[in-house]
């Protein structure tokens, strides 16, 4: 490895700087964002003293299941309990997307080839996508130690959570690189990133159930804050482990990039057939063609999810009583519904449909992607209408969603009815609350539906959408929000406190409609605007 092969890095890392300007401070200022919302939503709930409220919760069998045991009493302590998983994805997808955007993504677009003409090295732009990561990384974690520091907390604590923080997301940018040398679409890549991140939050969960001290906080990156423990320890020096575990995929990575061709990937892509199967000759045919392999990828994790889980939580229902504060939230005493394992399920399930509501948006981004590669002209120019080509996306997206959930609940249903020996009531509860969640996801499909089809260059604001949602659910529990303005999410219609039983149907209806009519809007607004080129 020459240095050479880094000449052009400084240019480059200035002209992502510049692409980035609008993108980039964005996810770095979002987790210290939620932490200043996790304080807020704490500081609101904690009249009885903030000592208190987290013994309540550390002694729930439920909250500790999920979220593991509190390691620090205070507020800091409380914004490393709460919020630490959720600045760490945020971190995650922020360190993927540009990594993925500046190397594979330019190359999958031509920049790199033009890029190359000139006195460029075969490092440089892997490199600068990496230092521009990196370096937003630590300057999000720093961020975050500022705002833990403003808020009380002491300044050693601060900086091992921000800088755990920050080792989160260099963990990515080098699972981001690695899974660009690899495959010959960014899609891939980033498959390859989210799915390390989901297998991270589905340990961080069992080591959370295993008390919060097992082998899997060492190698799940989302629970390392278990592992430097900021304000209960500040075990700073396993910051070096995590350092070298980032270096590792980074270091294959350089290794990597010059095995492979300029827009190739390490691994060959598989050839397809001289000639096309008598079935594929219609859009159908070839929505499902490019969404079956992310469908049976989502199908997979979302089964083993669903299936531990399952298993786990009928284990619950010989633990104590949940806490007070969490049995009324919403002024209702919503736990008399069940034991607290069918509770455990109920929350797991309202989890997984959002996760699920997440692929419905990123099946929409893909027939984004399609535009924008320029395929889509060249089918329209054929035999093939608009309406028609849209359509075949959208339904596949709305039928692989439904699917999933169908699938969660029929595995879930099962593995909860045998595990408690009560098949006939275990199932058919477990399997209609998933079938329940459907009509929300479709809302927020129909949503990206509408911005693609109407302003396709701003289709990315689902995503808004998506996190205000979730948003308006940590509030709602936090007592700060009320259930009202909670109502704005299509979610809360079919929330883990409603029992299956009093689910309100009209409003389930009026959520398809909703989503009918947004996706018409969008495929209006496809018809009518013009076709997005690679020129």
């Amino acid at each position: 490895m020459k240095l050479s092969g880094f000449t052009g890095t400084r240019a480059l890392l200035i002209l992502f700087l510049r692409r980035d300007r609008f993108w980039l401070p964005l996810w770095i200022l979002l987790p210290a964002i939620l932490g200043m919302f996790v304080a807020a939503t704490f500081s609101a709930m904690a009249d009885k003293g903030m000592n208190s409220v987290l013994h309540e919760f550390d002694k729930d069998p439920l909250v500790s299941a999920i979220l593991g045991p509190v390691m620090s009493f205070d507020l800091a302590g409380a914004i490393v309990w709460r919020g630490a998983s959720q600045m760490a994805l945020v971190l995650a997808i922020g360190s993927l997307l540009t990594v993925i955007r500046h190397t594979r993504t330019d190359e999958e677009t031509g920049r790199s080839e033009l890029i190359r003409a000139y006195e460029v090295g075969p490092y440089a732009s892997m490199t600068a996508a990496l230092i521009l990561t990196v370096v937003g990384n630590l300057v999000s974690g720093v961020i975050i130690a500022l705002s833990v520091i403003a808020l009380g907390g002491e300044a050693v604590g601060s900086f091992v959570f921000g800088a755990t923080i920050s080792a989160i997301g260099g963990f990515f940018a080098g699972i981001g690189t690695l899974g660009v040398q690899l495959w010959e679409n960014s899609g891939s890549a980033k498959g390859i990133g989210l799915a390390v991140a989901a297998l991270g939050i589905i340990m961080m969960i069992l080591n959370n159930v295993g008390g919060g001290d097992t082998v899997l906080k060492w190698i799940s990156p989302m629970a390392w804050q278990r592992v430097t423990r900021p304000f209960a320890g500040n075990y700073g020096w396993s910051l070096i482990y995590f350092t070298a575990l980032a270096a590792v995929p980074i270091v294959i990575s350089y290794v990597l990039s010059i095995r492979r061709d300029l827009g190739a990937g390490v691994l060959p892509s598989r050839p397809g057939p001289s000639q096309a199967a008598p079935n594929f000759s219609s859009t159908p045919a070839l929505a499902w063609k490019l969404h079956n392999r992310s469908f049976f990828v989502w199908m997979i994790c979302i089964l083993l999810y669903i299936i531990v889980f399952s298993a786990f939580s009928p284990g619950l229902a010989q633990s104590d009583g949940m806490s007070g504060w969490l049995t009324s939230l919403g002024g209702t005493h919503w736990t008399i519904q069940g034991d607290l394992g069918y509770v455990f399920i109920s929350i797991t399930t309202y989890l997984a449909s959002l996760a699920v509501a997440g692929y419905a948006m990123s099946s929409v981004l893909l027939i984004k992607s399609e535009e924008s590669e320029g395929r889509v002209e060249l089918l329209v120019d054929k035999q093939v209408s608009r309406t028609g080509w849209m359509s075949s996306h959208l339904a596949v997206a709305a039928l692989c969603s439904a699917g999933l959930l169908l699938a969660t609940g029929i595995a879930g249903g099962l593995t909860y009815g045998f595990v408690t020996s009560d098949l006939s009531n275990g199932f058919w509860s477990i399997f209609l609350m998933n079938v329940s969640k459907i009509p929300p996801v479709w809302v927020l499909l129909g949503l990206t539906a509408l911005l693609y089809g109407l302003w396709p260059r701003i289709t990315s604001l689902s995503w808004v959408a998506w996190l205000a949602f979730i948003l308006l659910e940590l509030g709602w529990e936090a007592q700060v929000v009320d259930w009202s303005l909670l109502q704005i999410s299509p979610f809360s219609y079919v929330h883990y406190t409603i029992d299956i039983t009093n689910l309100p149907l009209f409003s389930l209806v009026c959520l398809v409609c909703i989503s009918v009519l947004m996706t018409g809007i969008g495929l209006l607004g496809f018809r009518n605007r013009d076709i997005l080129t690679k020129a």
